[in-house]
């Protein structure tokens, strides 16, 4: 048997744990994969400074309208 809990880290306690352990065998293991959103995909762009520069220049293009098209065919060349 495989199981996801996705949750609050503030649920992980011990009554927790029991509740988990009482569904599995003492053969199971467990997996833990923690994801932290309190950085968004956009400040974790700009913490580095080769994607900040790319970004600015991006942004700085679009205000301008200096807007490239592509087509399917000129990025297959």
């Amino acid at each position: 048997m495989e199981a996801t809990f996705n949750l609050p880290i503030n649920i992980l306690d011990e009554a927790f744990l029991k509740k988990i352990k009482t569904l599995f065998s003492n053969k199971a293991i467990v997996e833990f994969k923690v994801i932290d959103n309190a950085l968004s995909e956009t400040d974790y762009l700009l913490s580095i400074p080769e994607n900040k520069e790319i970004l600015r220049k991006s942004i700085s293009q679009l205000q301008e309208n200096k807007i490239i098209n592509k087509n399917l065919e000129d990025l297959l060349k």
